[in-house]
């Protein structure tokens, strides 16, 4: 079951009570303090019930108007907590209502003040009871302001949805569109081949070539394709990396990164799918306690590798049918920048992944 959390807003409560605790301890003192307690009572109810918030405004309202009419007109100050409560209220009508009728009160609450005790009117405290009834409506703006703001950043999370979505659906028909026609032409001049390596050696040869520079023109589409994308990079997925694995208890060590300023976005991009595996399958399969990513430049190529301290990825068929599945997903996608993929594990050590990516400069295409 769970508690309900403490308003803040009744630590206010505490200065107030301090102060009437000095005294004087007289009968209009046990009255005051009788007052002040319903006062605090009704002020947490109105907080914590909506549904009976407005009676607890009057009983406030109440409250208070007797405190200001039998102690002192600096007791309507007090005001500050039905004040605070009306801010709540569902529509300004409502809170002009309630701020009618705590004006009404406190009149009443001064006019009976001075008349019982016979003293000439005094208007120092005016501000502090004034203070009371704009309190609720600059309340009710600051909340609307927050309601705009939360409607708004919920928006704006649901408009970056569907622009990733589209995004999505465009790259796949653009993946289509370009690249279906090419893997077709390979796949008819494969078959070509096939049927004049043994009697036009020379020709099938020629066919050959045509089929690598068709190759090099498609690798160098999907390149092109991925570069553009820009949805998945290398630190994006090194922060989501560090969540995940802190909210599921694995540690996260992290050795190294790449410069940003000289990292193709291909490599970057490719480098962040394949951590993004690699994290993946540490999570779900791997139930490591300590995971480390190690990222460093070496003689012309990006190493990435993977460690965790797990039971292995081999310790049964199925797991290693899951791991495979996206172990093959990520050899696939090092082929597109002659890359490749080591994995060493066992269920002494854990699994150790490793990621090796040719260097590609910004601007360079190989």
């Amino acid at each position: 079951m769970m508690r309900k959390k403490f308003p803040r807003e009744l630590m206010t409560l505490v200065l107030p009570f301090i102060y009437l605790l000095f005294g004087p301890f007289n009968q209009a003192w046990f009255v005051n303090m009788l007052l002040f307690l319903v006062l605090a009572a009704s002020f947490w109810q109105g907080l914590e019930h909506s549904k009976y918030r407005q009676i607890f405004i009057v009983i406030q309202l109440v409250s208070v108007s007797l405190m200001g009419a039998l102690y002192s007109p600096w007791s309507l100050v007090m005001g500050f907590y039905p004040a605070l409560v009306m801010g709540m209220l569902p529509s300004k009508r409502h809170i002009t209502r309630m701020v009618g009728l705590m004006a009404a009160f406190f009149a009443v609450a001064l006019f009976y003040f001075y008349q019982l005790s016979h003293v000439p009117w005094r208007f120092e405290w005016v501000p502090l009871v004034i203070v009371p009834m704009i309190l609720p409506y600059v309340s009710k703006a600051i909340q609307h302001s927050v309601e705009v703001s939360m409607k708004l950043k919920y928006a704006n999370e649901k408009i970056a949805h569907l622009i990733k979505n589209e995004e999505r659906q465009r790259i796949a028909r653009d993946l289509h569109d370009t690249l279906g026609h090419t893997l077709s032409m390979i796949a008819v001049k494969s078959e070509l081949v096939e049927r004049l390596i043994s009697e036009h050696p020379e020709q099938a040869m020629e066919e050959a070539h045509s089929v690598q520079n068709i190759s090099r023109t498609a690798l160098l589409q999907v390149r092109e394709l991925i570069s553009d994308m820009q949805a998945i990079d290398i630190e994006e997925e090194i922060e989501h990396a560090t969540d995940i694995l802190q909210s599921k208890g694995i540690q996260f060590i992290q050795h190294g990164t790449i410069d940003n300023m000289t990292a193709a976005p291909i490599i970057r991009n490719i480098l962040g799918m394949c951590l993004r595996e690699c994290i993946t399958n540490v999570v779900k399969h791997s139930h490591a306690k300590t995971c480390t990513l190690s990222l460093y430049e070496e003689r012309g190529k990006y190493v990435l590798i993977v460690r965790d301290d797990g039971i292995g990825i081999a310790i049964d068929k199925n797991r290693l049918e899951q791991y495979g599945n996206g172990l093959f997903g990520m050899k696939e996608r090092l082929l597109l920048i002659g890359g490749r993929l080591e994995v060493n594990s066992n269920v002494a050590h854990g699994t150790e992944i490793t990621i090796h990516v040719p260097k590609v400069e910004k601007g360079e295409v190989r």
